[in-house]
Parts: structure tokens; C-alpha cells; sequence
């Protein structure tokens, strides 16, 4: 592959007129090749080049050592020339079954009942170069109504009112590469509750979280690349900020491609 971007390249040099040429520079490849191209932008391992108005990737090991350091230099001196860009899907999906059991300490045929949920995301690779040695993280908000921390949902059967508080369900996939026109997929499933406070078969109290949305964020090295929101109300999505949370255990991310 590489060999068939540098003798393409090689054939447009003589297609094209120098005056197309903008700061070209003369570039050898590992094999002695020489092409007249100019340095346009850099993604990971790649950088992209652009020759008679076309623009191709290549990787730095395809050329001589001293373009090799001449690049690294030229990539360290030009942070802004970096070329990413990424899609992004997110799809909420109620898993099968449901569990129900009595809920700890509570009054007369209390139930908390536990729903699984999954969302399966994509990170879509839609630039000319390789994304290389990147992280995707994610996270997913709930209003956390029952709080099965202690057990403290069970305040219900008492009077107690409903208060929500923000859960993040954080992940991350680390020193992933994603080739051009490539995706990433995986999946992320995690539990709610529904929690019935019932008195004589009398329904007096209930409550059930609720889940508001997923962020995710592509990062190479501490800077963010791309950010993606998904979730019922756009209003309340953008009012909660990233959480910086760590990885949170339970099923996921699972890989899917």
C-alpha cells in the first residue's frame, strides 16, 4: 500500500506543474525515490501530503530518516495541522428480562424491580488517515431516584420524598486505532430500578430512575478530538458538564468490531 501511494504520487509530479505547488518540498522515500510534495496536515503515525490540488496519507516510516525527523519536527511546529475527524451513534436499547424481588426492609410487598439497559455506540473514522493510538471515553447520565446505596430507597415507605441525584456510568477504550473510513463499535450495558412502596395493597409511593443521555469524547493524549451528545433533551444534556469520571465496573464496554 504504501509503495502504491509513493509511485502515484510519483506520476502526478510529472502530471502537474510546479506552479501548482505551495512551500513544496523534496521528499525521499525509504528507497531512495524522490517526489516534490507539501506538508498539509498530520494524523498519529501519518502524515498527509498534497500534490497537484490531491491530497494523500502516508506513513512517516515511508520516507528517509532525515525526512522522518524533518516530518517529526515539522509535526511538533504545527499542532494546528492536525487532521481528525469522527462521527458518532448512539442507540438506547431496553435488554430482555426483568428483575423483580422484595426490596431490603421494606413495609408490605415492597418491590424493586431492576431494568437492564444498553447502549450501543459507534466511533466513526471519516478522515483520508488512520486515527492511531486514541481513546474514546463515554458517559452515561442517570437521575438516580432510587438510591440502593444502604438501601436509603426504602425512606419511601416512610414518607420520605423523591430526590434525584446525578449517576455517571463511565468507560473507556484506550490506544485504539481506527483505520480511514473505519469504525469502532461496542457496547455498554448497565442496570435501573423501579422501586413500589406498597401499604395493604395500597400503592403509596414509587419511583424510577431516569436515564437522560450518553456523551462521548475521542482524546488523543489529554486533547479531545470529538465529542458527541445523545439523549432525550438536548437542553438537559448540554447543562451537564463532562464529570471526569473514572471507569465505573459492571458489563462493558463491550467490543463489537
Amino acid at each position: 500500500m504504501k509503495n502504491r501511494l509513493i509511485y502515484r504520487l510519483i506520476l502526478l509530479s510529472f502530471l502537474a506543474s510546479p506552479g501548482e505547488l505551495v512551500e513544496a518540498r523534496e521528499f525521499t522515500d525509504a528507497k531512495g525515490r524522490k517526489i516534490e510534495a507539501e506538508l498539509v496536515g498530520h494524523s498519529g503515525k501519518t502524515v498527509i501530503i498534497s500534490r497537484g490540488g490531491k491530497e494523500f496519507p502516508v506513513a512517516v516510516s515511508a520516507f528517509s530518516l532525515d525526512d522522518q525527523q524533518y516530518i517529526q519536527t515539522w509535526i511538533s511546529e504545527n499542532p494546528e495541522a492536525a487532521r481528525f475527524k469522527f462521527g458518532f451513534y448512539a442507540d438506547l436499547e431496553r435488554e430482555r428480562g426483568v428483575t423483580q424481588r422484595d426490596a431490603p426492609g421494606g413495609a408490605y410487598e415492597d418491590k424493586l424491580k431492576t431494568t437492564a439497559y444498553s447502549y450501543e455506540m459507534i466511533v466513526y473514522n471519516k478522515g483520508i488517515a488512520p486515527a492511531e493510538s486514541i481513546d474514546i471515553r463515554y458517559e452515561i447520565y442517570i437521575h438516580d431516584y432510587v438510591d440502593v446505596v444502604n438501601n436509603r430507597f426504602t425512606r419511601l415507605a416512610v414518607g420520605g420524598e423523591k430526590e434525584a441525584k446525578l449517576q455517571t456510568i463511565a468507560g473507556k477504550i484506550s490506544d485504539l486505532d481506527i483505520p480511514a473510513s473505519g469504525r469502532h463499535d461496542f457496547k455498554r450495558t448497565f442496570n435501573t430500578q423501579f422501586y413500589i412502596d406498597r401499604d395493604g395493597g395500597r400503592t403509596d409511593e414509587a419511583a424510577q430512575d431516569k436515564i437522560l443521555g450518553v456523551r462521548i469524547r475521542v482524546y488523543k493524549g489529554n486533547k479531545m478530538l470529538g465529542e458527541f451528545l445523545e439523549g432525550e433533551d438536548d437542553d438537559v444534556m448540554e447543562d451537564i458538564k463532562w464529570q471526569d469520571a473514572a471507569p465505573t465496573e459492571g458489563a462493558g464496554p463491550t467490543e463489537r468490531g
